[in-house]
């Protein structure tokens, strides 16, 4: 018997039957095969790469670009994956590091966490707002003219600052290592380093600080001071206690950093003439505190400022080894230069 005779044989009916059969067996097998090898990894070396987000970018989209770069086999399967698991729109804006290595399934839990791609950036303690923008530079993250820009009329929410100073985020671009985002803006990352200063400068702090009658700017543009003076962490609270001291008998501070900030440059030797140089920030020029930092303080200054040591300095010679001579008169400090020229 032929293969029409067959076919005759079987008959209409049945044979309808059969083919539904065998039509639900395909597309079942497809299904099978599409839900569980359609979010498999690419492959175990592909290479990792930058795949940018769009905020409001339609998912289908994303599913596509990320084909077209090798990253996911199905956008299909991404789609229905991303309905199924309630994460479609969950999915975050951002830079990402992505690789055909993973499985849609944890790509997509990457999206939805927003683990976007970081780099490191290292603000040491002490570095100006024109340091930071020079670094920012020099490691390809932003323009230090875009920086200083946004550093200069930074809104800070933190106090309120008069119209002198130089740049609101100085002193609030708190030092540490940073994980930024791949693409973050000037304006980002100077609220990404604001935002670390408000953890650090707990409430606790703020309510020492009021108990001291200090206000935050007042503390942290001391700290600022501390921190350029100080040669190491031992010595920060005897010279926060000296500057403490003199603030309350009313004399001026007279702490050279304070001028070469004014300067806008490095100074080994501070003659006269500078001492009078006119400028807010020059405190052999006015009396009292700058009207903000001149740095960015770290903690173990801040905290110095908060816990000054109980003495009653109000005098202090650095020596270049690191130690430091303090006197509680004038007469005392010129001896102790004399002795340490």
């Amino acid at each position: 018997m032929n293969l029409t005779e067959r076919v005759r044989a079987i008959g209409p009916g049945r044979l309808l039957g059969l083919l539904i059969v065998l039509l639900v067996l395909a597309v079942g097998g497809y299904a099978i095969a599409f839900w569980t090898t359609g979010g498999d990894p690419v492959s175990p070396r592909a290479p990792y790469t930058l795949f940018q987000i769009h905020q409001g970018e339609p998912l289908d989209i994303i599913a596509a670009r990320l084909q077209e770069r090798g990253v996911i086999r199905n956008p299909l399967f991404f789609r229905l994956y991303a309905d199924v698991s309630h994460s479609a729109a969950d999915v975050q804006a951002g830079t990402y590091l992505v690789s055909g290595r993973e499985t849609a399934a944890a790509l997509l839990q990457e999206f939805v966490e927003g683990k976007v791609a970081t780099r490191k950036l290292t603000v040491p303690e002490g570095f100006t707002v024109s340091d930071i923008a020079f670094r920012l530079q020099a490691e390809h993250f932003a323009s230090a003219q875009t920086f200083v820009a946004v550093a200069r009329d930074f809104a800070n929410p933190f106090l309120k600052m008069g119209a002198d100073v130089r740049y609101r985020l100085e002193g609030y671009a708190f030092p540490t290592t940073y994980e930024l985002p791949y693409g973050a803006s000037a304006r980002e990352i100077a609220d990404i380093m604001f935002a670390e200063l408000q953890r650090q400068f707990t409430p606790a702090m703020r309510t020492l600080a009021a108990q001291e009658d200090l206000t935050p700017n007042q503390v942290l543009t001391l700290a600022s001071i501390v921190e350029k003076e100080a040669p190491n962490n031992q010595q920060r609270a005897k010279i926060a206690a000296v500057f403490l001291n003199r603030l309350k008998k009313g004399m001026k501070l007279q702490s050279d950093p304070t001028i070469s900030y004014a300067m806008g440059r490095h100074l080994t030797y501070v003659s006269l003439a500078d001492e009078k140089y006119p400028s807010p920030y020059n405190t052999y020029y006015v009396t009292g505190l700058p009207p903000g930092p001149i740095c960015n303080p770290g903690l173990p200054s801040i905290e110095a400022v908060l816990h000054p040591a109980d003495v009653t300095y109000l005098f202090f010679y650095s020596l270049p080894n690191g130690s430091v001579i303090y006197s509680n008169t004038y007469n005392q400090q010129l001896a102790a230069e004399r002795a340490h020229p």
